[in-house]
């Protein structure tokens, strides 16, 4: 493997002060890397998911290949996403995943079948069932196995190891360590998108219910997953309360009080929370000022303005985005190049930014490259 370029600060401590709103030695860089290594390595999607050790390798092997950058998937993280013994949006054992080497091919990565509107997950009549017995009663083994569940066991420690590798070896944050979901978007799920934006114009009063029933258990799930990894981040995702789905009325009513009292409940306990967004949130930025400042970074995808994310978040939140995923595949590293200058000049003073994307598996690693390049020449911060 080359060997990666000293810099003045290692990525844990450029990461750290660009989310304590100070300006690092340069801007950080993220390429938001899951399976890109399954066309230029020697490993199928099936063991970036259940080989802790190759998978570990592959990431290893992309970051040198790309000259080093801020923020890295553990190996086998993704095993402990998937197969998640608790209710979330990732779980195989809840929702309906194909998984690589199951119901896909040993190189297709994960696919979410949503079941939207014959044959959701739960009924309308479900809401109360979960309010008397929870959602452990929703679990199958269909697509994941009590295998799986036995494997969590010897897989965790491993994950844990790569974690500790990449905050003390190579110096660099992990992507993600556990996974926090909100009531709201399960439930979304859980009805399928269709039935779910019926359900919040004819019963907001049981979605409330349903959600202050769960949200201090789902609270306590998401840490479990981080504490089992060993790792120190939070992703918090979201999609389907952003202006592309519903009003700023549903918003306030069905879903920021839980997403706030998650956010500011994993920041006082310590973590890294990443709020992972896609979709448009640009209308509902400044919402966000109602979080803790510090260990939050707000990632968005190209749909949400960042230039009004810096003006409205620049002095309370780090933001972290936002090119488009298709410009890897299809672009060209001058056209990666603009945008990352583009991003850097409006948006970079005063620290508090990241830039990156998330990156297609059929990228073109030149494109990916251009992105931590410029970040690395065109994005340092002169004294």
């Amino acid at each position: 493997m080359e060997p990666i370029k000293e810099e003045p600060m290692t990525s844990v401590e450029r990461v750290l002060t660009a989310m304590a709103l100070k300006e690092p030695d340069r801007v950080p860089v993220w390429p938001l890397i899951d399976f890109l290594p399954i066309n230029y390595y020697d490993i199928t999607a099936q063991e970036m998911i259940e080989d802790p050790d190759k998978s570990q390798e592959a990431y290893e092997w992309i970051y040198h290949k790309l000259g080093g950058y801020d923020i890295a998937m553990a190996g086998g993280g993704m095993f402990m996403q998937y197969i998640n013994p608790f209710p979330d949006i990732f779980s195989a054992l809840y929702l309906d995943w194909r998984l690589p080497g199951r119901m896909l091919g040993p190189n297709e990565p994960p696919q979410l079948v949503e079941q939207s509107l014959d044959n959701p997950f739960i009924t309308e009549k479900d809401y109360d069932k979960i309010i008397e017995k929870g959602l452990l009663w929703l679990g199958n083994f269909k697509r994941a196995s009590m295998k799986d569940m036995k494997k969590l066991g010897k897989i965790g420690p491993k994950v844990a190891e790569n974690v500790v590798r990449w905050w003390t070896h190579f110096q660099v944050p992990t992507f993600t360590d556990g996974v926090g979901t909100t009531p709201f978007d399960l439930l979304s799920v859980f009805r399928g998108s269709t039935n779910f934006m019926k359900d919040i114009y004819r019963f907001p009063d049981k979605i409330k219910e349903v959600s202050d029933f769960l949200i201090d258990n789902m609270i306590l799930m998401g840490e479990y997953g981080a504490k089992m990894s060993g790792g120190k981040t939070l992703l918090i995702g979201g999609a389907r309360a952003s202006a592309d789905f519903i009003s700023i009325k549903h918003f306030e009513e069905l879903y920021w009080p839980y997403f706030k009292k998650m956010v500011t409940r994993y920041v006082n306990d310590g973590f890294i929370v990443q709020m992972h967004l896609d979709t448009d949130w640009t209308d509902r930025l400044h919402y966000f000022k109602e979080l803790p400042k510090g260990k939050i970074y707000l990632h968005m995808d190209e749909r949400t303005d960042i230039f009004k994310a810096k003006e409205i978040l620049g002095d309370h939140m780090c933001i972290q985005g936002n090119l488009k995923p298709s410009l890897f595949r299809l672009g060209t590293p001058a056209m990666i190049e603009k945008q990352v200058k583009e991003i850097i000049d409006r948006c970079a003073e005063g620290g508090g930014l990241l830039v990156g994307a998330e990156i297609p598996d059929d990228a073109k690693l030149e494109n990916v490259k251009a992105m931590v390049d410029t970040c690395k020449t065109y994005g340092v911060y002169r004294k």
